[in-house]
């Protein structure tokens, strides 16, 4: 009777271990399909959806692109997958008729975008005064010649009282001659070294010797100088509101990306890979 007993809880004993090596044997990854590459919780991403997303990402097939490059791809598309889900699971749902205007919604709302006020760039421009300093400038014009001797030509015509234009549009072989030569403003590190001394040194409206250079000879008027001086806040607001919305933004994408993968874990099933994976997210292998 006892030997019975025994018989009949070590065959239950059994039964428990052979569930159990069936359970493991069944579970995520002997379930997965041969063309599953990932998981972003229970929605399987396939080797076809990643390989064009990577060629459209970097117009190259993805079979000459290295292991490395082709893992970090594959990190990123990750991320937009897991973006993605962050949308389909927002409350309230994100407004709009295309996945894009819902993720741009989405974005827009996390970043508080709709809500920004003149307080807020008020905020970031006292907070980085540096960045909104204008440096010194000057408005340079050009005369460019093949040789020498058409240059100090030049020079002696405008001695003489020519206008600039004048000698600019019949002498000088600047691309923009017809126009006067005008570089634009420029700030000191803008000026090729061989002209910044030279230039920096002229008053406004006054000319430059000759110059020569790799490229020619060239003739130089300082055409208007512009003092350094700090940007008024109402100037700055443009860039400013660019910035902070870029900023807002930024942050929200990565707060999203992030509660994303919190709840929607990413796993990576290595062995369905075309390729030896080195990325960042976990493999399917992996304790989770």
């Amino acid at each position: 009777m006892r030997r019975a007993a025994t018989l009949l809880v070590l065959a239950a004993f059994a039964a428990v271990l052979a569930t159990e090596a069936c359970a493991k044997k069944s579970g995520p990854r002997a379930a997965a399909r041969l063309e599953t590459v990932a998981m972003a919780g229970n929605r399987p991403v396939t080797l076809d959806e990643f390989m064009a997303w990577a060629k459209k990402a970097t117009s190259e097939d993805p079979k000459n692109v290295s292991p490395r490059v082709l893992s970090s791809l594959l990190d990123q598309y990750l991320d937009e997958v897991l973006l993605a889900r962050a949308v389909e699971a927002a409350e309230p749902p994100a407004p709009g008729a295309t996945p894009a205007e819902r993720r741009r919604a989405f974005l827009t709302r996390a970043a508080g975008l709709e809500t920004l006020q003149a307080s807020d760039f008020r905020l970031e421009y006292d907070a980085h005064p540096e960045r909104f300093k204008r440096p010194a400038l000057v408005r340079v014009s050009q005369l460019l010649f093949r040789a020498k001797g058409d240059a100090d030509a030049a020079v002696r015509r405008l001695a003489q009282g020519v206008p600039w234009a004048d000698v600019s549009r019949e002498s000088s072989i600047a691309a923009n001659a017809s126009s006067g030569g005008s570089l634009g403003l420029l700030a000191r590190t803008d000026l090729p070294r061989e002209f910044e001394k030279v230039v920096w040194s002229l008053p406004a409206g006054k000319t430059s010797a000759v110059l020569a250079t790799p490229h020619g000879f060239h003739v130089l008027r300082v055409d208007e100088r512009l003092d350094g001086r700090d940007v008024t806040f109402e100037e700055a607001l443009p860039a400013l509101r660019m910035a902070v919305a870029e900023d807002r933004s930024g942050k929200a994408l990565e707060n999203a990306i992030a509660g994303a993968r919190l709840r929607f874990p990413v796993t990576v099933v290595e062995d369905h890979l075309p390729f030896p994976y080195v990325g960042t997210n976990a493999r399917d292998a992996e304790p989770q």
